[in-house]
């Protein structure tokens, strides 16, 4: 936005004309003075040029305060208005920081238990895999480890696709039985 429009904000905010023409001394002489303040505090331009906008928006609320526009008791109110906001802004900033942080630790706590648990359950699976016949343990290798079709297993074992299935339907059973004995097993430690 252009230093005009802001003026002309800034303007509408005030009342009398006498008020209105205190404003516009204060921002001629003391805008610059303020972005160097603002800056000073916050290392980066355009937040600068935000506190001091902010600054200007509280100065037209307080413009009863400023008794001479050129004076230090002015140019020491004014200071204090951006310095404030600048510090505003910090604190807004690291808040905004604070709470990303806050979000990404939450997630990657919730990730990690994900994590751990599915990593539990699958070597969970693969014990009892290895625990079941070797009958059904070879089928359930080619199509879970290996990710082999029924047709590729058949040709492997050298029986039928429907053969394969009939041991993956009863390996799924006889696998369903050896993890509930081992939840079992764990419930009663």
């Amino acid at each position: 936005m252009s230093g005009g429009k802001k003026m002309l904000i800034y303007l509408s905010m005030i009342e009398t004309e006498e008020e209105k023409h205190k404003f516009v001394q204060v921002y001629e002489t003391y805008q610059y003075f303020m972005w160097y303040v603002a800056n000073e505090i916050l290392h980066d331009k355009y937040l600068a040029e935000d506190a001091v906008q902010e600054a200007f928006l509280a100065l037209t609320r307080h413009l009863d305060k400023v008794e001479e526009v050129k004076s230090t008791k002015t140019k020491n109110f004014i200071a204090t208005i951006v310095k404030s906001k600048s510090i505003d802004m910090i604190r807004k900033k690291k808040n905004e920081i604070e709470e990303y942080e806050e979000e990404i630790v939450g997630e990657s706590k919730e990730n990690i238990l994900e994590e751990y648990i599915q990593k539990e359950e699958h070597n969970k699976i693969v014990n009892a895999i290895h625990q079941m016949e070797e009958l059904y343990r070879v089928v359930f290798e080619y199509k879970y480890l290996h990710e082999l079709s029924d047709k590729e297993i058949a040709e492997i074992l050298e029986v039928t696709p429907k053969v394969v299935n009939v041991r993956l339907f009863r390996g799924k059973k006889k696998l369903k039985e050896l993890l509930m004995k081992e939840d079992n097993k764990y419930a009663k430690q």
